[in-house]
């Protein structure tokens, strides 16, 4: 993949996480801790995982 924005993508992965953690998950809090410190590479991962497409970005 090329280029994306990282802080874009960061933060739509923090809105899914969220979402999920008041949305009766509270498993999800451990997944926006991640997110927070993920590099490029794992985002990218976590995006997959979640089925974002991070060509949006």
């Amino acid at each position: 993949m090329g280029e994306f924005d990282e802080e874009a993508l960061r933060e739509r992965l923090m809105d899914e996480c969220g979402t999920a953690m008041f949305g009766g998950f509270p498993a999800a809090l451990l997944d926006v801790a991640d997110v927070e410190s993920a590099s490029s590479d794992e985002l990218l991962e976590m995006a997959e995982r979640l089925g974002v497409d991070p060509e949006e970005y």
